[in-house]
């Protein structure tokens, strides 16, 4: 009647279960996530359950025995999440950032590790012996076993390749925003990243340890840490759902497979393009606009966005937020050159010329230029 089931680490894993299990469930009944993104972020949140859910039959004190007089076969089911939980935060990134998500049959190979998994489980230890399986329970003569680390530690890598593929993928949104920002700074993927790197970092733990068992199983101090990790987890899986809910709806969705276009030459692009963009830059400086946006300023100039696109990157070899921060830049030099305006701020100037981060600003000029905009107006106030 006494007996303790569960230890304080097993308390953080069940806790960890339920509440995935819980969020999973707001995920998919709550209108604020479209449904793709609903369905993978609850897919990732359940995988974790199922994780904690494995973590605790496998290693709990005496709640791993009240699971085995109950049935060898409900060990390891939930390992098969460490396959799945990869995949589907990787397609939860995609499905935040474009606009053009859908499932397709091309996603179905990410299933392949679970698969090959399945495969190998099943004639490893499904299919033996309960006696067989009830000794290597017992004993921990399964799990620890060669072959079974190496697959184990093939898991944990997918995993962590999953986790660098999602901060790839971050990085490469950021570069596309480009082509129809300027400000691209008014997108905040901070949370995002920094709840990716939390997993990474959580993941590359589990990676060690696996990595570990393969040359000694003296893990005393590794245990510690993987026991940490259960924590981090937990952690993690409520800044996730809370980060979702609040920046989901600032995020802007960009399409993920484009309309590729040839990037054009000086022989191909419009001439009369080329001078009626220059023109317009000039006289109507809509630059000066903190948020202008390429479709706005193909909507004033009158030009197809197929053909502006072509003429800023073949012509004028930039992308648009590069092209109007040229513009800014030049603006910059302008007003801080200027006597009339040398009671300005460098705050004041960058604002006026459309930029709304100092350090975009001083980013930008310095590349332009070569210096900080406060060293480029001493050079000309000593002169």
């Amino acid at each position: 009647m006494g007996a303790v089931i569960f230890n304080i680490h097993d308390m953080v894993l069940v806790m960890t279960a339920l509440l995935c299990c819980l969020f999973a469930l707001m995920v998919v009944v709550s209108h604020k996530f479209k449904r793709a993104s609903a369905y993978l972020l609850a897919g990732f949140l359940i995988a974790h359950a199922l994780i904690a859910i494995h973590e605790l039959i496998l290693f709990g004190g005496q709640f791993r025995w009240i699971v085995l007089d109950i049935s060898p076969n409900l060990f390891f089911i939930g390992s098969f999440a460490y396959c799945l939980d990869g995949p589907l935060l990787y397609l939860y990134v995609v499905s935040l950032l474009y606009s053009d998500f859908r499932f397709r049959k091309q996603y179905l190979w990410h299933l392949l590790p679970v698969v090959l998994y399945s495969i190998y489980m099943l004639a490893a230890y499904y299919l033996q012996s309960d006696p067989f399986k009830g000794y290597a329970i017992r004993w921990f003569r399964f799990d620890m076993i060669w072959q079974y680390l190496q697959i184990d530690t093939l898991v944990k890598a997918s995993r962590f390749v999953y986790l660098i593929l999602c901060l790839f993928l971050i990085r490469e949104y950021r570069d596309r925003l480009k082509e129809t920002r300027s400000d691209i700074e008014a997108i905040d993927l901070s949370w995002l990243k920094l709840l990716v790197v939390g997993f990474l970092t959580v993941i590359f733990v589990d990676l060690l340890l696996s990595g570990t068992k393969l040359v000694t199983p003296e893990l005393k101090v590794l245990v510690l840490i993987g026991l940490s990790s259960y924590y981090a987890v937990f952690i993690l899986v409520n800044l996730l759902l809370f980060f979702s809910a609040v920046n989901i709806s600032s995020l802007e969705r960009i399409k993920q497979n484009p309309q590729r276009q040839k990037n054009g030459s000086q022989d191909t692009v419009d001439p009369e393009y080329i001078e009626r963009i220059r023109c317009f830059m000039r006289d109507s400086k809509p630059y000066l606009m903190t948020n202008i946006t390429f479709d706005a300023l193909s909507e004033q100039l009158d030009i197809p966005s197929r053909e502006l696109s072509a003429t800023l990157n073949g012509h004028f070899k930039m992308n648009f937020y590069e092209f109007i921060n040229n513009y800014r830049i030049e603006e910059a030099k302008e007003l801080l050159t200027a006597q009339a305006h040398q009671v300005k701020t460098i705050t004041d100037i960058f604002t006026e010329v459309g930029f709304n981060s100092k350090s975009v600003f001083n980013t930008c000029f310095k590349k332009s230029v070569g210096v900080t905009p406060s060293e480029y107006r001493r050079s000309y106030s000593t002169d």
